[in-house]
């Protein structure tokens, strides 16, 4: 809209000067006669009209081009444009890249629909770099306060920037205003539902539950979460020695546990293989091992009862 006016602005210019040049084309010649009787002229009829055409034209070009400029816009991969007339009502919306054309008085409004990324981090109270704002405080279900660093990954969808635009005109306000606002909110909200204990071993849970808390608001405002990572949580420093000896006495526990287990293992094989050990089992067990021995050769197994004499083949 801006460009619009600068080429009205110019093509007024140019008007201006061409009037000019027309009155000047038109003003008398001007004389003066001296004493001794001769006529000398001080300006010719029409004198300087071609320096106001020539303004006119150079005027006329810039305002064409303001005029061209006002009337065309380029669209890039990953942008939507919302057109507005000049009294803010809608008139349009642009999702293909390309190059396109638009009346001279209406508006293109950009939003960007790539991934976007939101922050909320802290280093020693202050907020990081490139963070949209400080770490956000909760209290968990047991009343714990903590601090969170968290960041999200969304984008807009490019057949809801009509909707952006009317409910929070431009991008940066739909930023600060909805997108920052819901975050904060779902990180106050989901870890509420968890202890001190849940929520600094669950935090693969709590990430997906916030991403579909999120996921259920944005939807229908045509946002899509792309990805939600808890980068930190930090209790007080007293929460986190407890939280330390709670998890050593967890090892402690867990490892006392598989070494019972282990032993009962292996005291359950040792009662299956004394079972197993029967006496006639010994017995077979002695019987199948000489009969391996004396394979090819003049052994002869007799009972421990036997008191007879036994009749040995002669070797070959």
């Amino acid at each position: 809209m801006t460009v619009f006016v600068f080429a009205c602005i110019f093509a007024a210019l140019a008007v201006a000067a061409l009037l000019g040049g027309a009155i000047v084309a038109h003003r008398p010649e001007e004389t003066r006669t001296r004493y001794n009787g001769e006529v000398e002229v001080l300006r010719e009829k029409g004198e300087g009209k071609g320096w106001w055409r020539l303004s006119a034209a150079a005027l006329l070009v810039i305002a064409l081009g303001f005029g061209f400029a006002s009337m065309s816009y380029t669209n890039d991969e990953g942008q939507a444009k919302v057109l507005r007339s000049w009294t803010g009502e809608v008139q349009g919306e642009v999702t293909k890249p390309g190059f396109g054309l638009k009346a001279p008085w209406q508006s293109a409004l950009t939003y960007d629909i790539r991934n976007q990324q939101v922050i909320f981090a802290s280093s020693k109270g202050e907020p990081t770099k490139d963070a949209n704002g400080p770490q956000i405080t909760i209290q968990d279900k047991e009343g714990v306060s903590a601090n969170i660093d968290i960041s999200v990954r969304y984008s807009i969808k490019p057949d809801a920037v009509v909707d952006v635009y009317k409910r929070y005109g431009t991008q940066e306000n739909f930023i600060s205003k909805f997108i920052e606002n819901d975050i904060r909110a779902g990180v106050r909200t989901v870890p509420a539902g968890y202890g001190t204990i849940q929520l600094l071993n669950g935090r693969a849970e709590v990430e997906q539950k916030i991403t579909e808390y999120l996921d259920e608001r944005w939807a229908k405002r045509g946002v899509q979460v792309e990805t939600v990572s808890l980068q930190e949580i930090r209790y007080p420093k007293d929460v986190q020695q407890r939280f330390a000896e709670a998890q050593n006495a967890r090892t402690e526990v867990e490892k006392a546990n598989a070494e019972l287990e282990a032993n009962k293992v292996k005291a359950e094989s040792n009662r299956v293989l004394a079972e197993s050990l029967t006496e006639t089992n010994l017995e077979q067990l002695k019987y199948e091992t000489l009969r391996e021995i004396g394979k090819g050769g003049n052994l002869v197994i007799v009972p421990e009862d036997f008191s007879g004499m036994v009749n040995l083949p002669a070797n070959k």
